[in-house]
């Protein structure tokens, strides 16, 4: 079961995002948080060299354990493991044409 939004895992979720986003701009990709009250803050990553390819992440706890989330509600990794993440979604925003063989 999804835990409640409170402000701690608001602000918990902004500051996991914060880290990958510094991570993912680091690599080439345009990176921005939104927030909405009332719901958990995204983070809106684009491919500048293919604004097509673009996805929403999101920072939230499942049972305790903070994970990072892809937009159709997959766990790309544990917060944890921040490498891991960048290289995800840099494989997922990367134009099958670019994808190394």
């Amino acid at each position: 079961m999804l835990e409640p939004i409170t402000a701690d895992i608001t602000d918990q979720a902004a500051a996991y995002l914060a880290e990958l986003r510094t991570l993912l701009e680091e690599q080439g990709l345009h990176a921005r948080i939104l927030t909405q009250p009332g719901r958990l803050p995204r983070l809106r990553v684009i491919n500048p060299d293919c604004t097509t390819l673009c996805e929403v992440v999101t920072a939230a706890p499942l049972s305790g354990e903070w994970s990072l989330w892809w937009s159709w509600a997959e766990q790309i990794t544990g917060v944890g493991d921040m490498t891991a993440a960048v290289e995800r979604i840099g494989h997922v925003l990367t134009p099958a044409a670019h994808q190394p063989a």
